[in-house]
């Protein structure tokens, strides 16, 4: 026969446990939350850049005003400035991937955590039946 005393313990431990994994799984759907945010931000940016960055090449340069030296200053600047703007658009959307990568783990977390929850909550039903049972007996 099992002493009460073993089956409180056990509950005890249940209890912890199912209150660690509901901290697991509210600090994992909080960083969930913010890298959605975060990658939607992101996107809205990426967005607007690209849209900026075609209005930019589709301008019409009048090649009458630009000769020589400010036509030599107008290539370099634009130069740099394509540069600067595909390095942009490449690391935002890095950066962008990685976010979304860590969504995707941190819901696989979340998937076991709350799995790992769902058999302690059972687990601890099942322990009452038994502390009941032991009660009466």
């Amino acid at each position: 026969m099992t002493s009460i005393g073993y089956l409180y313990n056990q509950k005890d431990t249940l209890l912890n446990g199912i209150s660690d994994s509901r901290n697991m799984i509210s600090s994992t759907e909080d960083k969930i939350s913010r890298l959605q945010q975060a990658s939607s931000l992101l996107s809205t940016s990426i967005s607007e850049v690209e849209s900026i960055k075609s209005s930019i090449n589709g301008l019409q340069i009048d090649n009458t005003r630009w000769k020589g030296k400010k036509e030599s200053k107008f290539n370099e600047t634009y130069s740099e400035y394509e540069v600067s703007v595909k390095d942009y658009l490449s690391k935002s959307n890095d950066a962008k991937e990685t976010i979304d990568t860590d969504i995707k783990r941190y819901e696989a977390e979340l998937t076991t955590y709350s799995s790992n929850l769902n058999y302690l909550t059972n687990s601890l039903d099942s322990l009452e039946s038994q502390i009941s049972q032991a009660q009466k007996g």
